[in-house]
């Protein structure tokens, strides 16, 4: 049966992308921690675009000149896990679209959508200035502890029911989009609560280790 589902969401750190957050790329390049404000964004104490705030401010502690090209540039030479372009060419040979939809930043999210064919994206960014520089704002599209309301806003456009779509993520942050979708996949897991909330789990870093269980 290889035509179970019209649609396939992937998460994009940790999945597409063979590092923890293109968001902590960004923060291991200027020697800053965000640990801080990591603790008061789960446990609510701060929301998402406070901790995009924080986060933007200690790169532009570092770099008050800091604009969008040099964003581009520090995420040039970020990793990507292996099997991507197989792994979308043999879904699109079957009719699935594909689609990112991560909390981290844009700028990877459509390199890599560009790339590898995805059929769309959605994810956050940073907001700049006509002269390109950051403002120290973020662009919130996708709630990090809610990605099943950006799957669902995916769904609606592409005309794809919950029943007819799958999704691969690696961490607990996935969870609400794994409930927004018939099957999910835990690739190379972060941590046991995915793991429990998934249909199947991949424990290697190849996309193409997700398909059996989406065309098989």
């Amino acid at each position: 049966m290889g035509d179970r589902f019209d649609l396939v969401a992937f998460d994009m750190d940790g999945v597409l992308v063979n590092y923890t957050s293109c968001w902590t790329w960004i923060h291991d390049h200027f020697h800053v921690r965000n640990e801080a404000a990591l603790q008061e964004f789960i446990h609510g104490r701060i929301d998402d675009m406070e901790f995009m705030r924080r986060d933007i401010a200690l790169w532009r502690r570092k770099r008050p000149e800091l604009c969008r090209k040099e964003i581009e540039s520090i995420l040039a030479p970020l990793p990507f896990n292996a099997g991507i372009g197989e792994t979308i060419g043999a879904l699109r040979e079957r009719g699935v679209k594909t689609v990112i939809v991560s909390g981290g930043l844009d700028i990877v999210a459509q390199r890599i959508a560009d790339t590898f064919g995805f059929d769309d994206w959605v994810a956050n960014g940073v907001e700049c200035a006509e002269d390109g520089r950051l403002t120290g704002e973020g662009l919130l599209r996708v709630e990090l502890r809610n990605k099943r309301g950006a799957l669902e806003a995916l769904l609606r456009k592409h005309r794809v029911d919950r029943e007819r779509a799958a999704c691969v993520g690696d961490s607990f942050v996935d969870i609400p989009m794994f409930e927004g979708c018939a099957m999910s996949i835990a690739f190379n897991p972060s941590d046991d609560e995915v793991v429990k909330h998934a249909t199947h789990v991949v424990n290697e870093k190849d996309l193409r280790l997700v398909l059996p269980f989406i065309i098989d």
